[in-house]
């Protein structure tokens, strides 16, 4: 009997957050880094995370009628995606697990959760800094200087942070 080779496991995607108080661009910023990062070639997931109480499923369809009919999770998929209607992921990592095979997950938000993360920061929003005290951030994107000495973006400058976001996962490769 001949045995085929298996090629070796895939190697979890890499989990980026971006993390900034409401209002400060983080989704705009996302909605631009995402297709720069795209055109290098990268395969990019995202993941956001909400405090707020949301209505994920529609009253009435098909997976949310199972849902309520005990259903732990529910899944639809078709010709437009797929979507997973089920109880909270806690981290981003778990979540991202969940995400197929990508070279890296941004996961909006996760302010708590203990991953690397890029900083948006915007003089008009109210909020210290979360670099004062989170010794994860790897860079600011800001329209003022941080208060440690970390490389900062113009939040206009997607080349920029692109260009930073595949340092950084090259780094994190070798």
């Amino acid at each position: 009997m001949r045995r085929t080779r298996r090629p070796p496991p895939r190697r979890p995607a890499a989990v980026l957050a971006v993390s900034g108080p409401s209002g400060s661009g983080k989704t705009r910023l996302l909605s631009r880094l995402i297709p720069a990062l795209v055109s290098r070639g990268l395969s990019v997931a995202a993941v956001k995370h909400t405090r707020h109480h949301h209505a994920l499923d529609s009253p009435g369809k098909d997976t949310e009628l199972l849902r309520r009919a005990g259903a732990a999770a529910v899944a639809i998929t078709g010709p437009s995606g797929t979507a997973w209607f089920g109880p909270e992921v806690e981290t981003a990592r778990a979540l991202a697990r969940r995400m197929g095979h990508v070279d890296l997950v941004l996961a909006e938000g996760f302010r708590t959760e203990p991953l690397p993360r890029i900083e948006v920061h915007r003089r008009s929003v109210p909020g210290e800094f979360l670099c004062a005290t989170d010794r994860r951030v790897i860079a600011v994107v800001s329209d003022e200087p941080p208060p440690r000495d970390l490389p900062r973006l113009d939040p206009e400058d997607v080349a920029g942070v692109a260009a930073l976001v595949v340092r950084w996962l090259r780094a994190r490769r070798r």
